[in-house]
């Protein structure tokens, strides 16, 4: 057994990188076989974008519950791939809107059927554990927000 099996709770963070890390690097396989550009860490902002037109880096970053810095780099990878383009707002020119390009809409509607088959093997796959893994990961992220490490250390 190699050492980092044997870890206790204490490196749970390891292992969620590991777990994230892996699943990333299975779908970018996916991706790359499907010949499109998007990175597989950017699908959720690409069909967010096609289903709401328009959007600012700060409301890409509210509305899919990452960092305006994680929100700016996505943006920025989309641009430099082509996917999006920045468009100011008629009504307030200090405002940059981001909004797909014709190639990024053309990837999304080969992206939408990729997710349903993606969210089937999830499916499986937490059917296979016996566990609704999103809903505990998703349930842990807010109850640290509600109770952080620190917190529940003092409390000892």
């Amino acid at each position: 057994m190699k050492y980092f099996e044997k870890l206790s709770n204490t490196y749970l963070s390891h292992f969620c990188r590991r777990l994230a890390d892996l699943i990333n690097e299975q779908g970018a396989e996916l991706i790359s076989e499907m010949n499109i550009d998007t990175p597989s860490t950017a699908i959720s902002t690409m069909l967010f974008l096609e289903k709401h037109k328009l959007a600012t880096v700060a409301s890409l970053a509210d509305e899919l519950g990452v960092t305006h810095q994680m929100a700016t780099q996505r943006v920025n990878a989309l641009e430099k791939l082509k996917l999006l383009t920045r468009q100011y707002s008629k009504h307030d020119k200090r405002a940059k809107f981001v909004i797909l390009t014709q190639k990024g809409h053309d990837e999304v509607q080969q992206l939408i059927p990729f997710t349903i088959k993606i969210n089937k093997a999830f499916d499986d796959l937490e059917s296979e554990i016996g566990c609704q893994l999103s809903q505990i990961i998703r349930k842990t992220e807010l109850s640290l927000i509600k109770t952080t490490l620190k917190q529940r250390i003092s409390e000892q």
